[in-house]
């Protein structure tokens, strides 16, 4: 057995990629810094940390409509150069953001938001597929390996901005309806410059990922069997079911066939009640732990540390979706998301606080190994960056909903009913699980096959 050599490059040019879309999980690092900045310095004043929820909100609904049109740009410049231009648009929106920041809301929301999602959206399904083509037995792993790069982006970048904007730790002072604002210039005027750096850096890396992503040559057609795509042995369940697995893969749905399928939308619809509790926290979890009187530096170590978490487990979530199918991760996932969420409340003290945010993280990090994994199963690969950013777009929505829902009720209400609000969410993935069982079973006739149907 050889492993290809540009086979794994391309997972670590993936990797690369991702570790630098995936910062949009640092807003919630970023956002205190941003906000405060905005409140005194702007054009918009009134801002406040609900609202500025939609910048987050609009990168997701962002990245979840452009995903589809880069399956479609792929197929006429092919992956790298479709790679290279979303990531690069993504770079280009955060440094015009050290200029937007000091103009409008609704600039700050175009840049640092539409364009840092679209970009996003490009770049994102078509770094996996460039590196699950050379692993086409393994589609889950590798798809939670690239991915692990979109959720450790923040590892790094978390403690770059912290470093960078307030490396003395000085305490957010201003209090405004109960939330908490940096007003010390010293903090402030450092917001926009940081931008520069931030967008400068993530240029470099994209460059060197969407180089590493090599296409899978034509079988017959590579000198070197080291550069021929690894089919891995199979395992004994997996061996078992050859014969359901060979006509799965010979099942390529056009994304016109996709829509027709109710199980498209059951996985759509989890995608889109999944995304609402990541909308709540990775937006403002930062913003909770300030109302909690916990210190700048301790909220970015967590923020950097539940990165790890975010990262490390979608090679595990993506690994179970190999092993166990679709249904039994997901199902867990939810259920976890949902018991975490609706106790969250109760993390006053900063070592619960720490502890709850690293594992909601984890929980919420298998919905981005597990739907891409069950669309390459259950759909096939030859139209795969279309029809998974055709399920994404259920994580767009959803943004869009999560910030009209963390305004209303977080003002109206408090954080206890945002985070309720966000569990409820999770439980409805619960059922819609049970009910991907359901059509699966249905659909195969046994239990048996349904573990090759994502199931």
């Amino acid at each position: 057995m050889v492993i290809p050599l540009k086979g794994c490059l391309a997972i670590f040019g993936g990797f690369i990629i991702h570790f630098t879309l995936g910062t949009v999980y640092t807003f919630g690092n970023m956002n205190p810094y941003l906000t405060s900045y905005m409140k005194f310095y702007s054009k918009s004043p009134e801002i406040n940390y609900p609202q500025s929820t939609w910048i987050f909100s609009l990168s997701l609904a962002g990245q979840g409509f452009s995903m589809a049109l880069g399956g479609l740009i792929e197929t006429r410049i092919g992956a790298r150069f479709t790679a290279l231009f979303g990531s690069w648009f993504m770079s280009l929106g955060v440094i015009l953001s050290s200029l937007t920041v000091k103009s409008y809301f609704v600039l700050i929301s175009l840049t640092y938001g539409v364009m840092f999602g679209v970009g996003t959206g490009v770049a994102y399904s078509v770094a996996i597929a460039a590196a699950m083509k050379w692993f086409p037995s393994r589609k889950g792993l590798v798809g939670g390996i690239v991915a692990a790069g979109f959720g450790g982006g923040s590892l790094v970048f978390n403690q770059l901005q912290t470093f960078y904007i307030n490396p003395d730790n000085v305490k957010a002072n201003y209090t405004l309806d109960g939330d908490n604002y940096f007003d010390q210039p010293e903090i402030l005027d450092r917001v926009p410059s940081c931008f520069i750096v931030l967008g400068s850096t993530y240029a470099a890396m994209q460059l060197l990922g969407a180089l590493l992503l090599f296409p899978v040559p034509p079988v017959g057609h590579s000198p070197d069997d080291q550069q021929q795509p690894l089919i891995l042995p199979q395992s004994s369940e997996e061996h078992q079911h050859s014969r359901q697995s060979q006509e799965q893969q010979q099942l390529q749905l056009s994304p016109r066939q996709l829509v027709k399928k109710p199980i498209f939308w059951i996985l759509w619809l989890t995608f889109l009640v999944n995304a609402q509790s990541l909308v709540y926290i990775s937006s403002q979890y930062k913003a909770y732990g300030l109302y909690r009187q916990f210190d700048d530096h301790f909220l970015a170590i967590t923020g950097s540390v539940s990165s790890v978490f975010n990262s490390g487990t979608r090679v595990v979530w993506g690994l179970g979706h190999d092993l166990l199918g679709y249904w039994r991760p997901m199902l867990a996932l939810c259920t976890g998301a949902a018991v975490l969420l609706a106790t969250f409340y109760l993390s006053s003290s900063a070592a619960f606080y720490f502890i709850y945010v690293c594992l909601m993280f984890a929980f919420f990090a298998g919905n981005f190994a597990l739907f891409p994994a069950a669309c390459a199963k259950l759909f096939g690969s030859k139209f795969f960056s279309v029809n998974y950013g055709l399920i994404f777009t259920g994580n767009a929505i959803s943004a869009i909903l999560g910030a009209i829902l963390t305004s209303a009720i977080k003002e109206a209400f408090g954080w206890l009913a945002l985070f309720i609000t966000g569990a409820s969410f999770s439980a409805a993935g619960v059922v819609l699980s049970l009910i991907f069982l359901a059509l699966t079973r249905a659909r195969s006739g046994s239990t048996g096959s349904v573990q090759q149907t994502g199931g």
